[in-house]
């Protein structure tokens, strides 16, 4: 068998860089994971179990798994992956800095579309934006489980370690694409994302919502307003997850039962995922709602647009962090509060 050459550190491995470091350990890849000693402890006692709602179980044992809560790791990296929160950042930017080669490679594979910017503000080296369509729950006791679909997307560059990291993903079942306009990925999948806040506003899984007819039309509403914001500054969001955005706002405003027969057929998600906004409320983490909803607002500011759905459920989600608790709204609830019907 065929081992990479390359050696690979994930800085920040919660829920998604766990579940990608242990998707390239699977393929024969020299990965070191850096993240909490909660995380570190549980693996180091259970090994790494990696399930996806429509694959087969990876299992890890814990002598295969290298996961470390130092950055000392980060020296000896070729290519470095950060997968920490949006508004981690910065202070991992200074980490890297810190203990990095200059000539490591950066992969930021974080929500929202500035992060990349900000790592190269910081580094003045090469840094390579990417996208993770999927979404992933830390279940305890070493196990990590990916709810949704989607193929990982990376910039593109002629850099060889990106072939070899494509390799390494590709051979482990999770394709990764490579992508010259990067950023209009990005912006697509934030338009995904905004549903983020509303699944937290429910506080059920993800098909449970999508189910109801009064929460889609709510997410087609944020979804459209948002689209209009995006393309007055000049940007049009690639397709996500094969819909283009207009088809995607039509398909959430079918009827239920023509949407039901979608999600059967077209639209796969587990019964129990759920988004991170959730899983972080309920954890009492921070949200990342400021690179996501906060970030059409401030497109909408920038070019005198009006933003009120995503600033109305802005404002909601808010509050239910300030409280430690989703309010659990029905998508009636949510429709009514949006449109005062």
């Amino acid at each position: 068998m065929r081992k990479a050459s390359i050696k690979i550190t994930i800085l920040g491995a919660g829920s998604i860089g766990s579940y990608l470091g242990g998707l390239m350990v699977s393929s024969g890849a020299k990965v070191e994971m850096i993240g909490r000693e909660s995380s570190a402890k549980s693996i180091k006692e259970n090994g790494l179990k990696l399930t996806h709602f429509k694959n087969e179980t990876i299992y890890l044992q814990p002598e295969k798994v290298n996961y470390s809560t130092n950055n000392a790791p980060l020296s000896t990296a070729d290519i470095i992956i950060l997968t920490t929160k949006s508004h981690d950042t910065e202070e991992a930017a200074k980490i890297i800095n810190k203990y990095a080669r200059k000539e490591a490679l950066v992969v930021s594979f974080q929500n929202g579309v500035q992060n990349t910017q900000a790592l190269k503000n910081e580094l003045g080296q090469f840094v390579l934006a990417g996208v993770v369509p999927f979404n992933v729950t830390a279940k305890g006791a070493g196990w990590y489980h990916c709810g949704t679909d989607g193929k990982l997307a990376l910039e593109y560059t002629k850099d060889p370690r990106i072939l070899e990291l494509k390799r390494i993903f590709d051979k482990s079942g999770q394709e990764l694409t490579l992508h010259e306009d990067i950023l209009s990925v990005q912006w697509g999948k934030l338009l995904v994302n905004l549903n983020n806040a509303l699944n937290t506003l429910a506080g059920i899984p993800l098909k449970s919502c999508l189910s109801q007819r009064e929460y889609r039309k709510s997410l087609a509403l944020v979804i459209e307003e948002a689209l209009l914001v995006i393309r007055s500054a000049g940007i049009e969001p690639a397709n996500f997850g094969g819909a283009h955005p207009n088809k995607m706002i039509k398909i959430l405003r079918l009827p239920n039962l023509l949407y039901s027969l979608l999600m059967k057929t077209v639209v796969k998600i587990d019964e129990k995922a759920r988004s991170s906004m959730l899983d972080d409320l309920e954890l009492g983490k921070s949200s990342e709602l400021d690179y996501l909803q906060g970030e059409i607002i401030k497109l909408a500011e920038e070019n005198n647009q009006k933003a009120a759905y995503n600033i109305l459920i802005y404002k909601a989600v808010k509050k239910a962090f300030k409280t430690g608790t989703s309010p659990k709204l029905k998508g009636a609830d949510i429709y009514a509060m949006m449109t005062n019907k």
